[in-house]
């Protein structure tokens, strides 16, 4: 990114940071359906965004004043998120997770696998790793940790993709409705960043 266009994204985040949290907080205060996206932008019109500059969710406090009250939301999403979050934070976050998502609802996340064989991919994504991003990457998950996290705050876990410990790669017909992957088998497409780059650990946790 050059400097012209780290000052654009300087000035113009904190006014999308803006309308993503009007956008909630309308979504919420109407009692519409709640399906946000953590860390990011909507990938389609019936997603919420957020960030972290209005939407910290290590805070229950921030959970219940944007959504205004537990067993509220429908839907999570967070596609290369969780990676950024340091490890003894991760436990808050899929604790609110939890609290704040209705009966059934299901938080969807991606991240790098861990146990994917082709070292290039570990070289680019581990922590400090050469890949773009890398540099704030705070931990490698696999299957077996972030399951491990996942059903520690109580959730039910569904892997959709993922590599297992011997390096083979399995995927389940993981459901659309709980929101799109774009670096997964099933969306993504190999491209030059390196090998199998589009590839992600992908598990869902569903509230019983």
């Amino acid at each position: 990114m050059d400097l012209r266009r780290k000052i654009s994204e300087l000035l113009l985040r904190p006014l999308r940071d803006r309308a993503a949290e009007r956008r909630l907080r309308r979504a919420a205060r109407d009692g519409r359906p709640l399906k946000i996206v953590l860390g990011g932008a909507a990938p389609e019109p019936d997603w919420l965004g957020s960030d972290i500059g209005f939407f910290d969710a290590t805070d229950p406090a921030v959970w219940a004043d944007l959504v205004g009250g537990e067993n509220r939301v429908e839907r999570l999403l967070a596609e290369h998120v969780f990676e950024h979050i340091p490890p003894d934070l991760i436990p808050k976050v899929l604790a609110n997770a939890y609290r704040y998502l209705k009966p059934g609802g299901t938080i969807r996340i991606a991240v790098p696998d861990g146990h994917n064989p082709d070292p290039d991919y570990i070289r680019n994504v581990e922590p400090g790793g050469i890949g773009p991003g890398a540099d704030d990457h705070k931990q490698l998950f696999t299957i077996e940790s972030l399951s491990a996290a996942l059903a520690g705050a109580g959730f039910e876990v569904e892997p959709g993709e993922w590599f297992d410990a011997g390096g083979r790669f399995h995927e389940e017909a993981w459901p659309a409705e709980r929101g799109h992957i774009h670096r997964s088998r099933r969306h993504g497409t190999p491209d030059k960043s390196f090998p199998s780059s589009h590839l992600s650990l992908l598990v869902d946790g569903v509230k019983g």
